[in-house]
């Protein structure tokens, strides 16, 4: 059973790898289930054969943040939002534990490296058909890569987040090349992945992602010629010559290969002018609301709109995140959330560096070798986790299901590196594994419970929008209809079924059945707001929905709960000339527009804007004004 389980286990790791590259949960499901179901079968083994004991201490870390955010998200305002967070968090539970145990011999976790570079193959060949032309490729049919031409995204959407999955691969196989126990064949071929990595992080044209590259690549270098002075000092100064020569002749390669692409990104987005430091005071406005525990889980979707920073170009479109994993902890989850993060971060780096002290102490004087697979997915691992912390500064890359999974995979290794020495053994917390193996199968079923749920509602509202973009509107509605039966709890989903109503309205239709419809975009609409009473958008569809229905103030008083979670945009203005142009109320209808005018946010080009409906308003006024002309008696 426990082979089965690391089976599955790994086969999941390789589903979230292909699909589980976006931020929202749509593709990560699959996924999902398959690491759920492997957690379950280990939890239902209950003894499992574990090579090394882990460190109690980081194991408690763990459990205590997964406790805060678990409480966080059940206490969160908008349940789908937090949903996004929870299920991501017990995926990451079950892939810290099975590391721990299950994965603690080190050929499994050999597998693991194995089932990531499979994954990198699978990038870097995606990567190619970007740089080809194909910018928009995308693994599952009818869905399209979005992010703008010039940078390739691999599976990813967001080529940042490729860059990120890529440094993890690097530093893990760089550690394997040079101290694992493998054939020297092996060891060419990872090289020549090395390389292959690099070229691709440098296609994704990522800043943030080379300067955790960099970072990493210090503290491989430092702790690699730390572990070789305490081991085989009569190659250390041969060594440190070989490191000068390689890392000058490949960082001078590697910066002449970009300069001419990261000189453009500069000239195209300068750093002085980055939208990232706008979208920081944002989360800091948000932060500021609620310190101690932050706003509830991704409340920035709501928080990053509500509290957006004026001197932002009023061209610049939602943030969504902050772009920056510490601030958005900070606003998600407060003070307490980072102050937890932090101290896992700490306590699995400082085992990761006590075992190398034990073994350049202890391991290598009793058996002479330096070839220790755990020596080198430990050095890999402080390494990679060093890169990514950094490159979180600037990116939110920890909220790609995949990301986060090899964060926690990266976690696991340091908290069971391969310690057998009673010295540096840390001491027993009594009831905590009990309560590890617990937490793990409520977990595991709670995943699969999830994807059969809330996956196969994604699912249809998936295949509904893809229905709406070939036409097939009746398929379409039908589908919207199926999501939100599956998932009534699911705010995003009542949305979008209301949104299909109201695209099914003709004004043809008999009264009745007009009258039928409108009831019904009101009822599901009125549902999603009452389901997440966050969103200007939300507020704005249903006052179209309340108008149709006749219900104007109620539409008004719509309209300015969404001019107040979104006051500096131009929509919610918008919103609020057109409901008085539809009333008769032509002069408030022209100073709302005119209002709308001036937003520090206007809608995205190509969309309705304010001149627009400001020059129906003054077409309508003339035509009324010479109807009025025509009627008048002749004198």
């Amino acid at each position: 059973m426990q082979k089965l389980a690391l089976i599955l286990f790994l086969l999941g790791l390789f589903v979230t790898g292909l699909l589980g590259t976006e931020t929202r949960l749509l593709f990560f499901w699959p996924g999902c289930a398959l690491i759920g179901l492997a957690g379950l079968l280990a939890a239902l083994r209950w003894k499992l054969r574990v090579s090394f004991q882990p460190n109690d201490w980081c194991l408690f870390t763990v459990l205590a943040l997964t406790a805060y955010i678990g409480w966080r998200a059940w206490a969160s305002p908008v349940e789908v939002f937090a949903r996004e967070d929870a299920v991501m968090l017990l995926a990451c539970f079950v892939a810290y534990l099975m590391t721990v145990t299950a994965a603690s011999h080190p050929k499994w976790r050999l597998g693991i490296v194995c089932v990531l570079l499979v994954l990198v193959a699978g990038n870097l060949a995606a990567g190619w058909l970007n740089f080809k032309g194909r910018w928009d490729f995308h693994l599952v049919p009818g869905f399209f890569r979005t992010f703008p031409p010039g940078r390739i995204g691999g599976f990813f959407n967001n080529p940042n987040h490729l860059a990120a999955f890529l440094s993890f691969a690097v530093f893990l196989a760089a550690g394997v090349m040079l101290f694992a126990r493998i054939h020297i064949v092996s060891r060419l071929l990872l090289g020549f992945g090395i390389l292959a990595m690099l070229a691709g992080v440098a296609l994704t044209v990522s800043r943030a992602a080379m300067l955790g590259l960099a970072a990493g690549g210090v503290v491989f270098v430092l702790l690699t010629l730390r572990t070789l002075w305490s081991t085989q000092r009569p190659l250390f100064k041969w060594l440190v010559i070989a490191l000068v020569l390689v890392s000058v002749a490949a960082g001078g390669a590697f910066f002449k290969v970009n300069e001419d692409t990261m000189l453009t990104r500069q000239l195209v987005t300068p750093l002085g002018d980055d939208m990232r430091v706008h979208i920081w005071r944002a989360a800091l406005a948000q932060h500021a609301e609620s310190p101690w525990i932050g706003a509830g889980s991704r409340m920035f979707y709501a928080g990053g709109i509500t509290h957006r920073d004026p001197e932002a170009s009023a061209q610049t479109g939602d943030s969504l995140f902050a772009h920056n994993e510490y601030l958005q902890t900070l606003a998600d989850y407060g003070w307490a959330g980072l102050a937890l993060l932090l101290l896992v971060v700490l306590a699995h780096l400082m085992n990761g560096i006590r075992f190398l002290r034990w073994f350049a102490a202890e391991k290598f004087p009793s058996t002479g070798q330096l070839g220790s697979n755990t020596l080198a997915l430990t050095l890999g691992g402080i390494a990679a986790l060093v890169a990514t912390l950094v490159h979180a500064v600037f990116e939110f890359h920890g909220h790609v299901p995949v990301i986060a999974l090899l964060g926690t995979i990266v976690l696991g290794l340091l908290a069971n590196p391969g310690n057998e020495s009673e010295v540096f053994k840390s001491r027993r917390i009594w009831g905590l594994r009990f309560l590890m193996k617990i937490v793990m199968l409520a977990a595991s079923a709670a995943m699969i419970g999830g994807a059969a749920v809330f996956g196969v509602a994604d699912a249809h509202s998936a295949i509904a929008q893809v229905q709406n973009k070939r036409g097939e509107t009746v398929l379409a509605l039908r589908n919207f209809a199926r999501a939100a039966e599956t998932d009534p709890r699911n705010a995003v989903l009542a949305y979008q079924h209301g949104l299909a109503l109201m695209d099914s309205y003709k004004p043809d239709m008999p009264d009745e059945e007009r009258r039928r419809l409108i009831d019904k975009m009101v009822r599901e609409l009125s549902r999603a707001n009452m389901l997440n009473p966050h969103s200007h958008l939300y507020q704005l569809a249903l006052a179209d929905a309340l108008d149709a229905a006749g219900k104007h103030d109620e539409a008004l008083a719509a309209i300015q709960r969404a001019l107040v979670l979104a006051p500096l945009y131009e929509e919610p203005r918008m919103a609020l000339g057109i409901h008085y142009h539809r009333i008769g109320k032509y002069e408030e209808a022209e100073f709302a527009y005119l209002w709308a005018s001036q937003a520090k946010a206007m809608n995205p080009a190509g969309t309705t804007n304010w001149l627009d409906s400001y020059r129906q308003l003054l077409y309508h006024t003339a035509v009324l004004a010479e109807r009025k002309r025509a009627a008048r008696p002749a004198d």
